[in-house]
């Protein structure tokens, strides 16, 4: 059993340590040319036409925030439409939106629930009349310069699609702390999968189109409820660029209790392993680059190594727990001073791997959010990567679990 666990730590340690390397060169180094060429448009006058579509279902509470963001943004006024489409809603999403209906620059649709947000996004793009289509969530809010900012990058006329930062906004308990820091770390990763060309989901707070993606590969597909990542991986195999804008931020609401959580991590995780395996033909293929060859297996491999690691993560805390509970039992409470030398240092080998695979993690956090998102390096809620491994190896269990059996996951509000 030991020797078991031991070849599993090694491989596990060793996996992660050589993605974080990977990212880190492709971020500082290796990258697919062309890709940090953003020119931009001269003027106002030549900017594209946007529309961008708000799904509401039972949004009442901040619905208003929303579309309030959407009409402050730093873009000409003639030139951007929101689209809000009550998808439903049994609460009074559709009276607080009544405040927006003379504003011109402001369509209000309703239709009947369908059970997935795709439809609802699909009934917006039949009244996208625009050279821009994108979407926002409905609990989620904008930068004032953050369309603009994304716009720049279709100035390039092999650019199909641009994602923004997202960052959670003021975050309330443990979970938001949690999902604060993995959003940070998110935005690193993406703009390095951004320099590889593989930027694999399209989120829906503020992701942006050209029309004639829609056009061309038609609308969104239900897509195990991660319509955003079907697209996208549609949109790579038809061809078409994804970029990454890093300057434009995008504020959204995590789930704030752990089942609301694990309900939307579990969807979104299954969302992901039945979409690799409907596009498993270009798997290790090479048609897609980076994407296909690296970024999808690993993802992949990253969800059975949390599943793994789940059970052997909760057996090292209950064995510590345990001997300390003797320890005490047996001698009483000592406090113990830590003499911090050369020989106290671990100095196994997968100690040490340990160790340069947190240093790295910490560097990543660091351009995440020092020198991406200009915010600063340290606060208490790093204390949270720590928990973070226990939360998201119950999510990769159940949702290889439901993956292997094909049981959906419902799709809610406030899952995204």
């Amino acid at each position: 059993m030991d020797v078991v666990l031991s070849i599993f730590t090694y491989t596990a340690l060793f996996l992660s340590l050589y993605f974080q390397l990977f990212l880190l060169l492709t971020y500082f180094g290796w990258r697919k040319p062309g890709m940090e060429d953003r020119p931009g448009y001269r003027s106002d006058a030549d900017l594209p036409s946007v529309s961008i579509i708000v799904p509401c279902y039972n949004e009442e509470r901040t619905v208003k925030k929303t579309i309030l963001s959407l009409l402050a943004l730093d873009y000409p006024r003639e030139k951007l439409n929101v689209i809000v489409v009550d998808d439903g809603s049994k609460d009074s999403t559709w009276q607080v939106v009544q405040e927006f209906a003379d504003n011109p620059s402001v369509m209000l649709l309703q239709k009947k629930n369908e059970g997935s947000k795709f439809a609802a996004l699909n009934f917006g793009l039949t009244y996208a009349n625009t050279d821009i289509v994108g979407c926002l969530d409905a609990d989620s809010s904008v930068d004032k310069m953050a369309l603009r900012y994304s716009v720049s990058w279709f100035s390039r006329s092999d650019v199909y699609g641009v994602v923004p930062s997202m960052v959670i906004d003021s975050p309330k308990s443990i979970m938001q702390y949690m999902q604060k820091v993995e959003y940070e770390l998110s935005t690193y990763l993406r703009q390095a999968l951004h320099r590889m060309e593989s930027i694999y989901v399209t989120p829906g707070p503020l992701t942006l189109f050209r029309k004639e993606v829609f056009d061309k590969l038609g609308p969104y597909r239900e897509a195990h409820h991660t319509e955003d990542l079907e697209i996208a991986l549609r949109m790579h195999v038809a061809g078409m660029r994804i970029a990454q804008s890093k300057e434009s931020l995008v504020y959204t609401h995590g789930p704030r209790t752990w089942p609301q959580l694990l309900k939307q991590r579990v969807r979104w995780t299954y969302g992901f392993l039945k979409n690799v395996q409907d596009y498993r033909k270009q798997i290790f293929s090479g048609e897609l680059g980076d994407l296909s060859v690296f970024i999808l297996p690993i993802g992949f491999i990253s969800v059975i190594v949390s599943v793994i690691s789940l059970p052997v993560l909760l057996v090292n805390l209950y064995s510590s727990i345990h001997k300390e509970a003797v320890q005490i039992a047996v001698s009483g409470i000592h406090l113990h001073v830590p003499m911090l030398d050369l020989f106290t240092v671990p100095s196994q080998a997968y100690a040490l791997l340990g160790f340069v695979s947190l240093a790295i993690l910490f560097m990543t956090l660091i351009i995440g959010r020092r020198v991406i998102l200009k915010k600063p390096i340290f606060s208490f809620d790093l204390l949270t990567l720590f928990i973070y491994p226990f939360f998201s190896g119950w999510w990769s269990v159940k949702s290889l679990y439901n993956a292997i059996l094909s049981k959906k996951e419902v799709w809610a509000s406030n899952q995204k």
